[in-house]
């Protein structure tokens, strides 16, 4: 995501656009939990065929590219918390009372 698709929201798109993408990598997580666990699986069933030495290698390759967009996704989401912060107001943190 470019700076200027986020630059001109207003601090409530900002905090909304904030927990979208945390939704967006909890759901690279399950990609990657999801990937180790079919890949032990395999592992102990035994590797004796190419198609499964192909499935853990689409396995693998599934995993790293959900954590590389994971955290690309974090290092654009740090430099939004450092723009509500320039502007003054920091994110509102879940379960925090106002007072």
């Amino acid at each position: 995501m470019r700076d200027s698709e986020w630059l001109d929201k207003d601090d409530a798109a900002l905090e909304q656009l904030l927990v979208e993408r945390w939704l967006y990598r909890g759901g690279m997580l399950a990609v990657i939990l999801l990937s180790a666990v079919l890949t032990t699986y395999l592992g102990i069933r035994g590797v004796s065929t190419l198609a499964d030495t192909l499935t853990i290698g689409a396995l693998l390759s599934l995993a790293l590219a959900a954590a590389v967009v994971a955290f690309v996704m974090r290092l654009v989401d740090l430099r939004i918390h450092r723009e509500l912060r320039r502007r003054g107001r920091e994110p509102r943190r879940p379960g925090r009372g106002s007072g």
